[in-house]
């Protein structure tokens, strides 16, 4: 046996012995200084992940002037915080082997950061700098701003991205999660200093934080660091604008934009199911099965096996707190676009009347199952998800029932949902591709 295999195999036996009923212990813990968090102890390896989000500051809750400001931000606080310069600090990092990431989020701002134990105070103090002391100078400004020139002129050349933000402004027109992550070029460019601070100040409070760790450490030491670094945050933000709930796209509608491309992309997507909906577990199974199990999905078997039109189709449910969709893509030549458009609109007027059969079902639910067993032996994996939960107010003990959840899904009630649920008719469709001409 190769060394390589070995390895994978020792590792792989480490989690499965800690982790192999999917089943984790998730702990609530609360500091001395009133911070909570949720906490997972694993010393399969001597590591730490440990995400931190910030509620309602996601670029949905940018004004129309300053769209961009929160991905221009997580841009900005890498370039420099606390005593060190943009060098020092990534130096810093990289010595130390900690992994310390920034994302703009729709809802939320999220850190993520991984590090080996022995180097958690290090890591969640450079952390803590970054945060609550970035340099936002002239000159870590000019160098975002050259990224930012860069990246636009990178995405008006991916046809993914165009495809996305057409299809978001169709979904929900002036809804706030039809804006972009990266705002645009004009309101970009006109983001100052002042604003980036601003931001910072309003956002990343105590009130807003949620925190969740998972790795080789004691709740104990965790409790201590994060009273130690992060005690000084605002309290309490200002007020945050309400963002109205949109699930109602209206009649459906198409779009096709011309690019010069050697396969068409094709986006399409209809009204969805929110998580709290009692039907949230056979939609699922129903969607897993329709576009969501690889070379084994229904629309995979039919627009690949059968017709040879595409290397890659799927489809997913989005389900986010202000709005939820059934969304999905697929490649293919421009010459086979409509009909791999018309291939999903039969495919899901076939399954809308005929549901799904018993072995799909179970091999289904099978798949699902397996799926989530495996992410549970990933810390970071598990750290996202707790963080994902918190952020839009889901139970965390659904993580530990999930297994039971979908087994406890029928048959029956997975294609009566199907009939109402799959809206053939109302599919909205995004192609970007050569051939494509306006509709």
């Amino acid at each position: 046996m190769k060394i390589g295999k070995l390895v994978f195999l020792l590792l792989f036996c480490l989690g499965f012995n800690s982790q192999a009923s999917g089943n984790i212990n998730i702990e609530e813990v609360t500091t001395r200084k009133g911070f909570k968090f949720l906490f997972v102890k694993n010393c399969d390896l001597p590591k730490v992940s440990l995400n931190i989000s910030f509620r309602d500051a996601g670029y949905v809750y940018e004004s129309a002037e300053k769209q961009g400001l929160t991905w221009f931000t997580s841009l900005v606080i890498q370039e420099g915080a606390g005593k060190n310069n943009s060098k020092d600090f990534a130096k810093k990092l990289e010595d130390k082997g900690i992994s310390l990431s920034f994302n703009a989020g729709l809802e939320a701002f999220r850190v993520s950061l991984n590090t080996l134990s022995e180097n958690l105070e290090d890591a969640i103090s450079l952390l803590s700098d970054a945060i609550m002391r970035p340099k936002v100078d002239s000159e870590g400004l000019n160098r975002v701003f050259e990224k930012a020139k860069v990246n636009f002129n990178n995405l008006e050349k991916n046809p993914y991205f165009v495809a996305i933000k057409e299809l978001d402004r169709l979904l929900f027109k002036k809804h706030p999660y039809s804006k972009s992550e990266y705002g645009t070029f004009d309101t970009i460019m006109n983001i100052t200093r002042d604003d980036v601070s601003t931001y910072i100040k309003h956002n990343f409070t105590k009130d807003s934080i949620v925190i969740s760790v998972v790795g080789c450490t004691t709740k104990e030491e965790v409790s201590t660091l994060l009273d130690k670094y992060l005690s000084k945050l605002p309290p309490k933000r200002s007020r945050v604008g309400k963002i109205s709930v949109k699930n109602d796209f209206g009649p459906a509608e198409s779009k096709s934009i011309f690019m010069d491309i050697p396969q068409s992309v094709i986006l399409f997507a209809q009204k969805g199911i929110a998580y709290d909906d009692r039907n949230y577990y056979n939609a699922s199974v129903l969607i897993n099965a329709l576009g969501g199990m690889g070379l084994n999905s229904i629309m995979m078997k039919e627009l690949r096996q059968n017709l040879g039109i595409t290397y890659g189709v799927s489809a997913s449910i989005i389900s986010n707190k202000h709005g939820n969709a059934i969304a999905g893509f697929m490649s293919t030549d421009s010459s086979t676009a409509s009909k791999a458009i018309s291939a999903v609109k039969d495919t899901f007027s076939r399954i809308k009347k005929e549901g799904i059969d018993e072995q799909l079902f179970k091999d289904t639910k099978v798949s699902m199952i397996n799926s989530h067993v495996f992410s549970m032996f990933n810390n970071n994996n598990i750290a996202a998800r707790l963080d994902d939960m918190q952020i839009n107010d889901r139970d965390v003990n659904r993580i530990n029932n999930y297994a039971n959840i979908i087994n406890n899904v029928k048959l029956e009630e997975v294609n009566a949902l199907a009939s109402f649920l799959l809206d053939p008719e109302n599919l909205f469709f995004v192609e970007v591709g050569r051939n494509a001409q306006s509709k």
